[in-house]
């Protein structure tokens, strides 16, 4: 098995080595699945390991690779897939025991947009129970069990996507898919101490993944690096007209971060009561280092007062509801977030970061 100093690289690292023949995607790949069985029960991070599926994409990217048809930053690259989303030949259980047998005849539009990419799936993560559908007191509200945190067995990784954060923490795949409806991406990432990203709505196709919310719900990375979040997005977005929710492609289709020199940041002064000093003093030192770099601008922001929090778990609970619907998120309650979005984009155009603490004083 490949040492840790080699699984801990960032996909940059790892893809500039596959393409230049000093790294095989097959012993990458193998790495990666036996780090997996020997760590990943311990800390409840999968439900399902495909090493058939993955050593067959591996071995083909290993081929192509030597033929001279490198497809790009993500050929032979192994990842993980929280396990919401479809998987052709595989049971895709949305975290709960009722579904451990449910299987899908086709793979999720991501999980087919990163194959032709040429990377490698390893596994399906472990998330909450139906995403956290209707609400969850626990972390064990999971089917294998609370997933633990690889930095500190005691803790929790958060939620929903916590699987795809311990695997990333645990360095037990190069990178993972998560979702957001409320959360789901960036508290993980935070926990764990990866890099998440959640997509503008609409960004990323949902075809193939449990529907939650319909119009909150978004599917994003979960990585070392900015860097390589930036990679896995490329590689996944775009319209899908099987995705009623799908941007246009001009909008949808991600071609890179902006090259700017300058970067506008807005910090979020009201979003939290009390912050936990371990939480703030950190954050606090990062703005500080950020103000110092010349490149960079900030100025505080805050919300609007309003009732955002239940209008957003209004939806969150009636779309869970009426998931088989299109139609459960229309009424007063939409209404009241597309309020909000418009503020939003009136307030914070002008900021393209907007930066606040993710946990908060118990």
């Amino acid at each position: 098995m490949l040492s840790e100093d080699i699984l801990y690289l960032p996909v940059s690292e790892l893809s500039r080595r596959i393409r230049a023949r000093q790294l095989s995607p097959v012993e990458l790949t193998e790495s990666y699945l036996e780090r997996s069985r020997q760590i990943g029960p311990k800390l409840n991070a999968y439900i399902t390991l495909t090493p058939e599926l993955a050593k067959q994409q591996a071995q083909a990217a290993e081929k192509e690779i030597a033929a001279g048809k490198y497809r790009g930053v993500l050929h032979g690259i192994p990842y993980a897939a929280k396990d919401l989303l479809a998987v052709k030949g595989y049971p895709t259980t949305w975290g709960a025991r009722p579904y451990e047998d449910q299987h899908f005849d086709q793979d999720a539009t991501v999980i087919r947009k990163l194959k032709a990419a040429g990377a490698v799936l390893i596994g399906k993560a472990s998330m909450i129970e139906l995403a956290g559908g209707m609400g969850y007191r626990f972390a064990s509200a999971s089917a294998p069990g609370a997933t633990k945190n690889p930095w500190n067995t005691e803790h929790w990784t958060c939620g929903s996507s916590s699987g795809s954060g311990a695997i990333m923490a645990a360095g037990l795949a190069a990178f993972a898919l998560g979702t957001e409806t409320w959360g789901s991406i960036i508290c993980p990432s935070g926990f764990c101490g990866i890099s998440g990203l959640r997509p503008t709505f609409g960004r990323v196709s949902r075809a193939g993944a449990m529907a939650l919310s319909y119009s909150m719900d978004k599917i994003g990375p979960m990585c070392r690096t900015a860097e390589d979040c930036d990679s896995v997005l490329r590689a996944i977005s775009g319209h899908d007209p099987q995705d009623a929710g799908s941007l246009p492609n001009v909008t949808a289709r991600y071609t890179g971060a902006a090259t700017s020199p300058h970067l506008r940041l807005g910090w979020m002064i009201n979003q939290w009561k009390d912050i936990s000093p371990d939480v703030n003093a950190p954050v606090a030192a990062a703005r500080k280092v950020l103000e110092n770099n010349h490149a960079v601008s900030g100025k505080d922001v805050s919300l609007p007062d309003g009732p955002w929090e239940p209008a957003a778990g209004t939806i969150v609970s009636v779309s869970s509801l009426r998931s088989a619907s299109v139609e459960s998120c229309k009424g007063k309650w939409t209404s009241c977030l597309l309020r909000l979005t418009c503020w939003w984009r009136l307030h914070f155009q002008s900021s393209p970061a907007v930066l606040t603490p993710i946990s908060t004083m118990n």
